[in-house]
This record gives structure tokens, C-alpha cells and sequence, in this order.
């Protein structure tokens, strides 16, 4: 299974600021880890942040557990699990849209260098993590069925069916409203007004689980069926469109079965689990290499 670390997230994070090119020497130092330093900018850069803003203790405690986790990449030698070629196809992706690299010259070979360190490091802590936590995982078949007894309504679907004019507009949606409540028929006003795809069969949909539909939608929906099918909505406005609804039918709510949702369940036990050993494996590095880890101290506000 693989493992939950933000890889993609962190390395978005890698198209740093130009200000952040240059060098600022041992001024705004957060921490030292080992004698890897830990700068205000390396902060900035991690937070997607402008230079300047304010930096919160957690983020510092992110870089430090960073550093701890390469320094345990050091010791247990994976160098072997970060090939080039995937350094480079990282970097292409990223390079691609990378304003200052497509510029050229100085700036830009700078930046390809820095940019292919930090998605080394970014993979190399990815190697550790999955070595050393999310690879002794394991997710037994009495844990997902425990789960499953236990979180029921989660996997249960509440099947709709409705029909639905979508139109572009408030003001479309009240003629069309005028002219159901006149007594024109919903399915042939679906048919010839409708903007989205199911207008061609009069404005029909059948979904399994309503819980897939907008907040909007399902919160209308279940207003009509205090009322029973065949009542229509007033017009309800989605990033879609304006929507006419006329419900059909509620339908029985129905439990899907255990083979079914197994692999998600599987997932769900496997995100918790590894925040839970992710963290406990953290807080043995940091209690093995406290006498190397310096802060600087927190200023209080006046």
C-alpha cells in the first residue's frame, strides 16, 4: 500500500520566490539540526509564503523533523531508492512552468540546482517514511470487518430520483417556473430548455446515493419529499446553473456490501494508522537526537 506523505503537495511548494534565490548568509536562523541550519526563508519557502510573514512554531517543527528524517536517511544508507531518473522527471514537470528557469541564465541555473536538491530531499524522505513506518503497516481482514459493523451508515446509499431543468439564468428559471405552475409539463419544458445532458430525456435522474449531489440540491430535494413526488422546487442556484426540481421517488436506503467498500475501508485504516505510527516514530527521532537539535528562542510579544 502506498504511503500517505504530501509529496506532490511539498514539491508545488518548490516554485519559490524569486527573492528567495539569493543567499542570506546565517541571518534569521529558526533552528539547527546536526549543523544543518534551518533559515526564516527555508520557512517562507515551506509555507508557500512572501518573505516576512509571520512563521508558526509547527511550521519550524516540520523542518526540523525533515531534517531528522534525512539525517536517518544518511544512517541507514538509501541513497540506492532515489534514482536520478526520478529526481529528473520531477523536476521536468515542475521546471515546465517555472518562470525564472524558463527565463535562463544566472538566475535560472541557480534554480535548477536548488530545485533538484529539494526534490531529492523530498524523495528521500519519502524512501525513509516508507522503509522505516508505512511499510510495517499492516491492516488485518477482522479490523475492516470491525469497521464496517461499526461506521455502517457511512456505506450506505440513499438512492433519488428527480427530474431537473437546468438554465443559465434567475430570470430563465422564474419563466420556467411560470410555466410549470400553468401546467405545462415538466419532462417537455426539460427537453426544451434543459442546458445540461439529461434534458434530452425530460430532465431524468436516477442516482444511487443522493449524498453525491450538491449541498444545494440535496438540501431541496429533501424538502421535497415532505411534500411526496411530483412536487416541484422554487429555482435553486449552483455553480451549474439555476435548477427547476420535480421529485420522482425517494427510494429504500440500501447498505453496500462488505466486498464492495473493503478497499476503502482499507484505506480509511490505513491513513489513521499511519498518522499514529508516523507520529510515534517522529517522536523516537527527536528524543534520539534532542542534545543536537537547536531553537532559537521564541520572542514574546510585548
Amino acid at each position: 500500500m502506498r504511503r500517505i506523505t504530501p509529496l506532490i503537495i511539498a514539491l508545488c511548494a518548490l516554485l519559490w520566490s524569486v527573492s528567495c534565490e539569493e543567499d542570506t548568509g546565517n541571518e534569521g536562523v529558526l533552528a539547527i539540526v546536526d549543523g544543518v541550519e534551518i533559515t526564516e526563508e527555508d520557512a517562507w519557502e515551506h509555507m508557500g509564503a512572501d518573505p516576512g510573514t509571520t512563521i508558526p512554531p509547527r511550521i519550524v517543527d516540520e523542518l526540523i523533523d525533515n531534517e531528522l528524517i534525512l539525517r536517518e536517511a544518511r544512517e541507514l544508507d538509501l541513497g540506492d531508492r532515489v534514482g536520478e531518473r526520478d529526481v529528473e522527471n520531477y523536476y521536468q514537470a515542475l521546471a515546465a512552468t517555472d518562470e525564472v528557469i524558463l527565463a535562463g541564465g544566472t538566475a535560472a541555473k541557480r534554480r535548477e540546482q536548488l530545485l533538484r536538491e529539494r526534490i531529492k530531499n523530498e524523495l528521500t524522505r519519502d524512501a525513509v517514511l516508507e522503509v522505516e513506518v508505512f511499510s510495517r503497516i499492516e491492516i488485518s481482514p477482522q479490523q475492516i470487518e470491525e469497521y464496517y459493523a461499526e461506521h455502517r451508515e457511512e456505506f450506505t446509499n440513499h438512492p433519488v430520483s428527480f427530474r431537473q431543468i437546468v438554465l443559465p439564468d434567475e430570470t430563465a428559471a422564474e419563466e420556467a417556473a411560470r410555466r410549470l405552475a400553468e401546467g405545462e409539463d415538466f419532462a417537455e419544458l426539460a427537453a426544451e430548455l434543459g442546458t445540461t445532458e439529461e434534458a434530452e430525456r425530460g430532465g431524468l435522474l436516477e442516482l444511487s446515493n443522493r449524498e453525491d449531489l450538491p449541498v444545494d440540491l440535496l438540501e431541496a430535494l429533501e424538502q421535497l419529499e415532505e411534500s411526496g413526488p411530483g412536487t416541484l422546487s422554487d429555482p435553486v442556484e449552483t455553480d451549474w446553473g439555476w435548477h427547476l426540481l420535480m421529485l420522482e421517488s425517494g427510494g429504500e436506503p440500501s447498505v453496500q456490501p462488505l466486498d464492495v467498500v473493503d478497499e476503502e475501508i482499507r484505506n480509511i485504516l490505513f491513513e489513521q494508522q499511519s498518522a499514529r505510527e508516523l507520529e510515534s516514530w517522529l517522536q523516537g527521532l527527536r528524543a534520539a537526537a534532542d542534545e543536537l537539535i537547536w531553537r532559537a528562542p521564541v520572542e514574546e510579544d510585548e
